[in-house]
């Protein structure tokens, strides 16, 4: 009876937030409130829908990363998603403790370990899969082909130019 009370006073709380950005004039909130309501929203969303297959949304990025392309390092995720080493050292390792990933030495440098998935980590993929593009299809619902490529090419600049103010210049982008 509790959790049913709290998903009631949930859903009408967000209900009212969603009436309060539709009546509104928001001209003047600054863009970054925008993407950080539409990513906190998702981190929810897929850390709602992946707690059933054990793992959390800043973890299934990784996963992803070796679906991609396996036999990659830590620093090779780290680069690639933009995410400290430090956090993608611990992600990685529960992943590793919950038996989805595995470390094997790098034949050509055996100080290096290269990350691989798990047959269980393989097994999770279309369930991961099909979450993001549940996800995918409800934020880009309504929109059209135009719409959603203007998007995607205005989202693709704005990130550019976020990692360029962090780190002063485009050419710095490739450390």
């Amino acid at each position: 009876m509790y959790q049913f009370f709290l998903k009631s006073l949930f859903l009408v709380l967000t209900v009212n937030k969603i009436k309060k950005i539709c009546e509104n004039d928001l001209n003047d909130v600054p863009l970054g409130i925008f993407v950080s309501i539409i990513h906190r929203t998702r981190m929810m969303y897929l850390n709602n829908e992946l707690k059933s297959l054990n793992v959390t949304a800043s973890q299934f990025l990784y996963l992803i990363g070796l679906y991609k392309k396996e036999g990659q390092t830590q620093e090779d995720l780290a680069t690639h998603f933009f995410i400290d080493k430090g956090t993608v050292a611990r992600g990685v390792k529960k992943l590793e403790d919950k038996g989805f990933i595995c470390r094997r030495i790098d034949p050509e440098n055996r100080r290096r370990y290269l990350l691989y998935l798990t047959p269980e980590g393989k097994a999770l993929m279309p369930n991961i899969l099909g979450i993001i593009q549940d996800w995918e299809d409800s934020m880009s619902e309504g929109l059209t082909d135009t719409e959603k490529n203007k998007i995607s090419e205005l989202l693709k600049k704005l990130t550019i130019k976020a990692l360029t103010k962090l780190h002063g210049t485009e050419e710095n982008l490739d450390e």
